[in-house]
Formats: C-alpha cells, sequence, structure tokens
C-alpha cells in the first residue's frame, strides 16, 4: 500500500530592525506574547529569527540586513528607524549611542559630562541632516532589494520611525507651504530659502523618491510610530494594541503580495 505524505514546508523568516522590533517596552517573558514579530510568525507558521538591536541606526540595520541575506532565510523584514541616530566607537571594545541620555561618558582618557555630551550631541546631530538621511535609506533599500533578488529571497520593508509623508509622490502646488507637509518644511529650512530654491531641493529628493521600490513596503508612510495607540509595561515603546495593529498590517501585505 503506498501512502503519499504531505509536507509543508515551513517558511522561515529574519526580523531586523531597532528597538520596536527588539520588544522593549516589555519584559522578556512577555515578548513572545506580545512583540509583532512573534505574532505574524504565529499567524503564518514562520520559523523566526530576530536579529534587531535596540537603538539601531538604519546604517546599522542595512548591514546587518545585507549579512541576513546571505542566511538560509526565505523572508527578511527590515524595520527601519530615525533618520538621525548615529553610533560612535572611541575604541575597539566600546561603542557609544550619541541619542541615548547617560549622565556622563568615560573610556580611558575620554571623559564627557552631561553638559558635554549634549553641547556634543547637539551638534553632531545638526550636521547630520534628515534631507541626505532620506537620500541614504533609499540607497540602502535599492541595494538590498538588488540582493535579496540575487539571492532569490524576498524583502519587506517596515517603516519604524521614518518621518517623511507622501509629498513625496505628489506635484507641488503653486502654494508651496500647503504641498509640502510640516516635515518638509522642517528640512528644507523652508521659511529661510526663497521659492526657488525650496523646489529646487524637493524635486531632487522626489525624483531619489522615484527611485524607491513602494511595492516592497508594508507602510511606506504611515509609521508604527504614528500608529502607537498604546505603550508597553515599561518606558515608552509601542504597546499590546499597538504591536497588534503592526502585526495585522504586515499579515494583510504577506497576502496581498502572495507571501504565505
Amino acid at each position: 500500500m503506498a501512502f503519499l505524505f504531505k509536507y509543508i514546508m515551513m517558511k522561515k523568516v529574519c526580523f531586523n530592525g531597532c528597538s520596536f522590533t527588539v520588544g522593549e517596552g516589555f519584559d522578556q517573558d512577555q515578548r513572545d506574547q506580545y512583540i509583532y514579530d512573534r505574532l505574524v510568525s504565529f499567524e503564518c507558521g514562520f520559523e523566526r529569527t530576530n536579529i534587531a538591536k535596540g537603538g539601531s541606526s538604519n546604517y546599522e540595520i542595512f548591514m546587518r540586513s545585507a549579512q541576513a541575506l546571505k542566511q538560509d532565510f526565505d523572508i527578511l523584514f527590515v524595520q527601519w528607524s530615525a533618520l538621525n541616530r548615529i553610533w560612535l566607537y572611541p575604541g575597539p571594545d566600546c561603542e557609544w549611542f550619541i541619542n541615548s541620555g547617560n549622565k556622563e561618558f568615560r573610556y580611558r582618557s575620554i571623559h564627557l559630562n552631561e553638559k558635554d555630551q549634549n553641547r556634543f550631541r547637539d551638534i553632531l546631530l545638526m550636521m547630520n541632516h534628515d534631507y541626505h538621511g532620506i537620500m541614504s535609506l533609499i540607497d540602502y533599500c535599492d541595494i538590498l532589494n538588488q540582493l535579496a533578488l540575487h539571492k532569490n529571497k524576498q524583502i519587506v520593508f517596515i517603516n519604524g520611525l521614518v518621518p517623511w509623508s507622501d509629498d513625496l509622490i505628489n506635484p507641488l502646488g503653486d502654494n508651496l507651504y500647503e504641498s509640502l507637509s510640516e516635515y518638509s518644511r522642517q528640512i528644507l529650512d523652508f521659511d529661510s530659502r526663497d521659492d526657488d530654491q525650496i523646489r529646487c531641493l524637493f524635486q531632487s529628493l522626489q525624483h531619489k523618491f522615484a527611485e524607491l521600490d513602494q511595492s516592497r513596503w508594508v507602510n511606506i508612510f504611515e509609521s508604527f510610530k504614528t500608529l502607537t495607540i498604546d505603550i508597553g509595561t515599561q518606558g515608552h515603546h509601542p504597546g499590546i494594541k499597538s504591536h497588534e495593529i503592526m502585526a495585522q498590517k504586515i499579515v494583510n501585505y504577506l497576502v496581498q503580495n502572495a507571501l504565505i
């Protein structure tokens, strides 16, 4: 007698990102129950790996994602973080996240008190403008897309903390103030430029944005931060309902794109 066995191959997926994807805001023993990557994996029957790291810059997320695409995963989920995050490495055994609120920093002969740190942080962030952060993020996405295609893998992008808006895909009207979002006016220094400068700079950004494959994004203009309606049991990170909303958006995306 012949027997027919049906084998269902469980897809292997990897989640990468910052503290939102780590599950900060919840105790370690609560994360399997509440965090969106677990909710998605339980719903879809995925074998899940999470390589996210709290405080990650988009550069670090990009580098970890490139490495992950070399591994045995079917789908890589990449949650992008804030544009202005920076990590510095003053020594081979030391790292410093400039966006942190440490009272003081010490490493060998380096000592920065809270006041010195705040001044250094303000200057460095002022010199690290979001306009070019957007440009870099688009390049990261394109490189990862090409690498995923080469490796015959699927890649899905999640907007965690990217503050851009859909004015990037809309034509500029005669009234520039009304055509641009508050965030776009901010990064363009709207009040200190003439109309021609504003149009030139923003159209360059729009042309760059046109290179982005929007079909790879779950929530391109609706960040996880803006979706957050509650906070976790610890700190300011998204809570139970917010993770449920994010998980459902991802599952809907996977269904609509026939990835499950």
